[in-house]
């Protein structure tokens, strides 16, 4: 048991490692916004356990969690719809790396 905990551990920094890099990537012609920032932790942390809980890893999978946790600090007003877009897109387009990542680390 302590074994699996572990993996799920490392998978979950791995992920969430792997999403920061996508977050904070600097962009070209436009600059994040300082308040969309600050909330990108949080997004990053619980987006990482909800792809780690979730057994199969798909692009489907990806994107509706994605969806899912960025709606909701667009629902509670936390981000704007415009944010909530950029934010989406930016993270959807980054699938391939975090996909990347969790078969690095189940080989090991």
């Amino acid at each position: 048991m302590k074994g699996q905990d572990f993996l799920k551990g490392a998978a979950i920094g791995a992920i969430a490692g792997a999403i920061a890099g996508i977050l904070f990537a600097p962009q070209s012609g436009k600059e994040t916004r300082a308040d969309i920032k600050k909330y990108y932790d949080e997004m990053k942390d619980k987006i990482s356990k909800e792809i780690a809980q979730a057994g199969e890893f798909t692009k489907e999978k990806y994107n509706q969690i994605v969806k899912k946790i960025v709606s909701g600090y667009k629902d509670a007003k936390k981000i704007s719809q415009e944010e909530a877009v950029e934010v989406i897109d930016k993270l959807e387009s980054g699938f391939e790396k975090i996909k990347v990542k969790i078969e690095e680390d189940k080989k090991g």
